[in-house]
């Protein structure tokens, strides 16, 4: 109950008692606001402000949960090392024509607190394998059987005042079938995001992905991040729009469903059958349901999506070859990081 002329709802302080001196108040340091994190922090799902896979593939996956108001934060880990994930996506071919590609993706990511504990540098190294099935005859795109992408990813997060966050982050890698071995495989990808907290169950998201690709070179990103409840997220946020609910909670874990939207493809730098030396570009679009566990500790965590790829379209860069356009598949990934 209120106090006298207070408000209904409003906890008033209590006078101090006499021999008794009140405590102190709790100071709000920077570490208390910092509302920065990617999407998947394991104790406070409606903590976090950009969304994990934010950057199609060939962007490292932004995965790390930087300071979110604890000493530790949110899903960080004592000592540098900070999350290894492994994830393996599979798109099976379908028809006479088909393309199929399997991917297997691991990364790691060391946090380091410079320059200050509040402003953390994050390094993810990373490595990819694809292999690829395609049938012979004229609908053969002409792909090696393997493609490979590695890179560093270098992260820095930064809150400005009590509302506004800032993310940014560069990726030098080497994309190429390991024949290939010009300058056209090193590729420097990068994103740049501002992040303004317009109340507490709405933040919105600006920003830019540089891909260093021949068919997107750069790619605008943003939208709203809507969190009506505890149990909700509306992830309205380009290239990768998500959708989740928790369905599920047992205080061990919460369970998470989603749909969501993606942008695939990535571009390597390969040698044709033929010996000449090109640039090759795959991209489709992925609708997608799924699955999530996350942990109330920071042990592992995983992810089971299916869905649909339509749009599928491979372009050579620098011989005269023809579009190659796939016909539809669906996919399946499965991912677990600690």
């Amino acid at each position: 109950m209120a106090a006298a002329g207070g408000v209904a709802g409003e906890v008033l302080p209590l006078p101090a008692t006499e021999g008794i001196a009140p405590l102190p108040p709790v100071e709000q340091g920077i570490l208390d606001r910092i509302r920065l994190a990617a999407l998947g922090d394991p104790q406070d799902l409606t903590e976090p402000l950009l969304p994990d896979d934010v950057a199609p593939p060939g962007q490292p996956p932004q995965e790390f949960e930087p300071p979110a108001g604890r000493k530790l934060p949110p899903g960080a880990k004592p000592g540098p090392l900070q999350q290894a994930i492994f994830t393996v996506t599979e798109l099976p071919r379908l028809g006479q024509d088909g393309l199929g590609l399997t991917t297997l993706d691991t990364s790691l990511t060391i946090g380091l607190p410079a320059p200050t504990v509040e402003s953390p540098l994050l390094l993810t190294p990373g490595f990819g394998t694809t292999f690829v099935d395609e049938a012979a005859g004229p609908g053969d795109p002409g792909l090696p059987a393997q493609l490979y992408e590695s890179w560093l990813q270098a992260r820095w997060l930064r809150k400005v005042g009590d509302r506004f966050g800032v993310d940014v982050a560069v990726a030098p890698g080497w994309y190429s079938d390991f024949v290939n071995d010009t300058p056209q495989a090193f590729r420097i990808t990068g994103h740049g995001f501002g992040a303004w907290e317009a109340r507490d169950d709405l933040r919105v998201v600006a920003g830019v992905i540089y891909l260093d690709r021949f068919d997107v070179n750069l790619l605008p990103a943003g939208g709203l991040l809507w969190t009506p409840t505890a149990a909700q997220r509306h992830e309205l946020i380009f290239p990768r729009p998500r959708l989740a609910w928790r369905v599920a909670d047992d205080g061990r874990s919460a369970r998470w469903a989603y749909l969501a939207g993606e942008f695939g493809g990535n571009q390597w730098a390969v040698r044709r059958d033929g010996g000449a030396r090109d640039v090759v570009v795959y991209h489709d679009y992925r609708l997608l349901v799924g699955w999530e566990r996350r942990p109330a500790d920071l042990g592992a965590s995983w992810r089971f999506e299916a869905g649909w790829v339509t749009g599928r379209l491979v372009e050579y860069y620098i011989t005269d070859t023809g579009d190659i356009r796939p016909p539809d598949t669906f996919v399946v990934r499965a991912g677990v990081w600690y």
